[in-house]
């Protein structure tokens, strides 16, 4: 730490003026700045704990550099990545293509706050922050290109957000709106309270330590090394929500409540399916329900009385479908393989016992599902993939454009909405209400069944697959063990028929 830091670093971080010379409404225009019509004061009381300088700043980024590259030399290779277990491998497929794309949209939406944040050390946090995320665009990117000679899969962590497949229709609409077009205010709020507090966690710390217990010590440390950064700029979310619950509560309440949900929605696919189907199961120490137990439900529930926060009118819905919504996801794209770019595979009996186990409301439910699936590759035999794939594509949420999975065998969550001569489906109550705060973002935007029931998708699936999606043979998903289930017995053998005696 440099000598005398602490006696001028508080005048630097603050460096604010009244501007004279044009209006301030000119240099922070509310459609940019956000709408937020508080005093300077209120804004000067921006305080984040991490009061990071930039020759601090540098100096932390190298040694975490020198980490990743030290862990990269050795282990980004052919032989230990294929080493992995072929389930892992799919996770790892994953995360490195859902990763980095999202990362560089962060960028842009942190350098909106570096300009437009309305107190200077927010700005100067939100800079380093796009500093950040362009570190974590290119950690993902650099690993994968190592390894893309053992799996042309890896190619999708640079082509997964300029396709079309339907993880990628998502994901767009999501970071988007998230970091495209937010203001900062709505940006500190949905990324760094909501998105950086809970969700990142379960990313970046739960799925890091698995990584660990399967032997994946290169993504371990890819993850590590961002949430690190991650941490940091968490706190500019907190830093913003102790000032905006005082002076506009009704409208930071409306923000976490959209995005508490939006987030809620895509992480409980990429993570919960990671964590509860492609981790190995000795590598499971906690199901994806208990992190989100510890991670969302008891820390974010802190951070929100914390800032004088209510829980999202949805609070009981949301705690309700961790039993539910990311399992059925995972068998509509188990079912739908082809649709996604890694393998899935189909549990085996003791996974079916851990399931049960961590999901006694739910899995039994959704065993006799597994069990039909069984008895088609029984039929099929081995190799024959397309006799137990679906033949039509499935429905999606217009707002948060993930698979229509909600609720129980008892209940459909789903919701119509007839809005400006168009009829609109969500797959919740939550999706719906946001969409009616805010019809002018979402009105316009295709599901993947609308465009192809506008004829721009094929409603053929494998033309949906090779044409629309980009992905082929070499590409698509499969099951992971080919329908060659080394746990799967062969169907007993029909009785002798008697003889009849003479």
């Amino acid at each position: 730490m440099p000598r005398g830091r602490d006696e001028w670093l508080h005048l630097a971080r603050k460096l604010d003026w009244q501007p004279t010379y044009i209006d301030p409404d000119d240099a922070f225009p509310g459609a940019i700045a956000g709408s937020a019509d508080l005093p300077d004061e209120a804004w000067r009381a921006f305080d984040e704990p991490f009061r990071t300088t930039y020759h601090e700043y540098v100096h932390g980024q190298h040694t975490k550099e020198e980490s990743v590259r030290a862990v990269r030399e050795v282990l980004a290779n052919r032989d230990d990545y294929l080493a992995l277990d072929p389930a892992w491998r799919s996770a790892f497929q994953l995360h490195a293509a859902t990763l980095p794309l999202a990362e560089f949209a962060a960028v842009v939406g942190n350098l909106g706050a570096a300009r437009f944040g309305r107190d200077s050390a927010w700005r100067n946090a939100a800079l380093l922050g796009a500093l950040d995320e362009l570190r974590h665009t290119q950690i993902p990117l650099l690993v994968s290109h190592d390894l893309i000679a053992a799996d042309p899969r890896l190619d999708w962590t640079h082509r997964f957000l300029h396709t079309n497949q339907w993880i990628a229709i998502a994901a767009r609409h999501l970071v988007d709106e998230l970091l495209f077009g937010a203001d900062p205010i709505e940006l500190a709020v949905a990324t760094n309270f909501v998105f950086e507090t809970g969700f990142t966690n379960l990313q970046f710390i739960g799925l890091a330590a698995m990584a660990r217990l399967v032997g994946d010590r290169l993504l371990e440390k890819m993850l590590t090394s961002i949430q690190t950064d991650e941490a940091r700029h968490a706190q500019i979310g907190e830093a913003m929500m102790r000032i905006l619950s005082v002076h506009d509560r009704p409208r930071v309440q409306a923000l976490v409540d959209k995005w508490l949900w939006r987030s809620w929605r895509f992480f409980s696919v990429v993570t919960g399916i990671s964590m509860d189907y492609l981790t190995p199961l000795h590598a499971r120490r906690q199901s994806f329900r208990e992190f989100v137990d510890e991670w969302i439900l008891e820390q974010f529930d802190a951070a929100l009385t914390r800032n004088g926060l209510s829980r999202p009118w949805y609070w009981d819905e949301l705690v309700a479908s961790i039993d539910h919504y990311h399992h059925r996801v995972y068998l509509s794209a188990y079912t739908h393989r082809a649709t996604v770019w890694f393998d899935l595979p189909v549990p085996s009996p003791d996974e079916r016992a851990w399931l049960i186990e961590k999901y006694p409301a739910s899995w039994l439910e959704l065993a006799p599902l597994w069990e039909r699936i069984d008895a088609r590759w029984r039929a099929s035999g081995p190799g024959v993939e397309w006799h137990t794939h679906g033949a039509t594509p499935i429905g999606f949420c217009n707002v948060c454009q993930l698979v229509l999975s909600g609720g129980d065998a008892r209940h459909n969550t789903a919701e119509v909405l007839d809005h400006d001569g168009r009829r609109h489906v969500f797959c919740s109550a939550p999706c719906r209400w946001i969409f009616e705060r805010e019809p002018e973002r979402y009105r316009d935007h295709l599901d993947l069944v609308s465009r192809i029931l506008r004829g721009e998708a094929p409603a053929n699936l494998l033309a949906l697959v090779r044409d629309y999606f980009g992905l082929d043979p070499d590409t698509w998903g499969r099951d992971t063990h080919r329908g060659d289930h080394p746990w799967r017995q062969p169907p007993p053998a029909a009785p002798p028929t008697p003889t009849e005696e003479r």
